[in-house]
């Protein structure tokens, strides 16, 4: 019964400060404020979280739960270039039409400073996890290339998402992500598709 009520207590917190850093901004927030918002207390706030910046970067983990959906739904008979393809147009769609996406200059602002965890870059995540199921079981059904490992391809994948993702924010927005993502990825992606032979 411990560990739902310290979870409970935990997602009341990242709520609660995710709501007010979409209405006042990540800067103005304070941790007071996001005590009294998630009705919780000062001893409570530092068993989870370290300070401000840790809550934002939570939000990295919001969105492995749609991957964990789109995954879910992903028709397995598909060749894996294709399934990388639409991987990829979901995760530029969500990051584009995120409620959270005024908060992306913060967080990758914040994640290269930082001198602990870097969640962009965890590979525990499920968006790492997923990437490198696609990728290796491709390899191993013989559809994507092999000349780099699965966890190279990864890196590269994810790294091309990630600039992506950061030069979207530096020109503040002015063009589609999941469109220039479309442009840049997919021709990649083809490049390490083998058709199968009949």
């Amino acid at each position: 019964m411990e560990m739902p009520q310290k979870k409970r207590t935990k997602d009341k917190i990242m709520t609660s400060a995710w709501k007010l850093f979409l209405s006042q901004g990540y800067e103005e927030t304070t941790i007071s404020q996001i005590i009294d918002a998630s009705a919780t207390s000062r001893s409570a706030f530092y068993h989870h979280f370290h300070g401000k910046e840790d809550l934002l970067f939570t939000i990295a983990y919001v969105y492995d739960i749609g991957y964990d959906a789109w995954y879910a739904k992903c028709d397995l008979a598909q060749h894996a270039i294709d399934k990388l393809i639409l991987f990829n147009q979901f995760v530029m769609t969500n990051l584009e039409n995120s409620p959270y996406a005024d908060l992306y200059p913060s967080i990758y602002g914040l994640q290269v400073m930082t001198s602990s965890s870097r969640h962009i870059l965890n590979q525990d995540r499920r968006y790492y996890k997923i990437l490198r199921s696609l990728i290796k079981e491709g390899q191993e059904n013989h559809e994507i290339d092999s000349t780099h490992s699965y966890a190279e391809l990864t890196d590269v994948i994810a790294n091309m998402q990630i600039g992506l993702a950061y030069s979207w924010c530096l020109q503040q927005h002015r063009f589609s992500l999941v469109d220039h993502g479309e442009r840049l990825l997919k021709p990649f992606l083809e490049t390490l598709r083998i058709e199968k032979t009949k």
